[in-house]
């Protein structure tokens, strides 16, 4: 390390590259940050003169109690914005238990449907074999085949 810090003093050309170098670095760090200061500094600017030329008999008188009452309106915001956060969590909570009980019933619901359909199969194979019956034993009262209910096709 100290040789590195020797060789940089000794060699201006390379001591400025490093320096080049380190500007650059901190530019493409903080380049959105100084455009976004920049720019609500002009904003600043900008509703501070409107306001000191549109109405300039509401202006504060001194810069600290235009400050003051600043401080005082970011802070009732941010509480504001605060309370909004936390309503906002708790009907995301009250959002998502309601998910979970709905898919509950619906898995309920689900089951409950598979064993009503299941019953249904068994007495639709059974009312299709008493009329396989009864139509066997009709056929066989009128003089045909027993199986003639049962055959498909000509």
């Amino acid at each position: 390390m100290e040789e590195i810090v020797r060789v940089v003093s000794e060699n201006w050309l390379i001591a400025i590259a490093v320096i080049f170098a380190v500007l650059l670095l901190f530019y493409f760090l903080f380049k959105s940050f100084v455009k976004l200061v920049l720019i609500l500094t002009l904003v600043a600017v900008a509703v501070g003169g409107y306001f000191y030329f549109k109405h300039p008999e509401n202006r504060p008188a001194n810069l600290k109690e235009a400050v003051q009452k600043a401080r005082t309106a970011a802070g009732q915001t941010l509480e504001k914005g605060r309370e909004l956060v936390d309503k906002g969590r708790e009907t995301y909570e009250k959002g998502k238990e309601i998910v979970e009980k709905g898919k509950v019933a619906l898995d309920k619901g689900i089951e409950k449907g598979k064993v009503v359909l299941d019953k249904g199969l068994e007495k639709g194979k059974e009312v299709v074999e008493k009329g396989r019956d009864a139509t066997g034993n009709m056929t066989k009262t009128l003089g045909g085949e027993k199986d003639a209910g049962s055959r498909q096709g000509p």
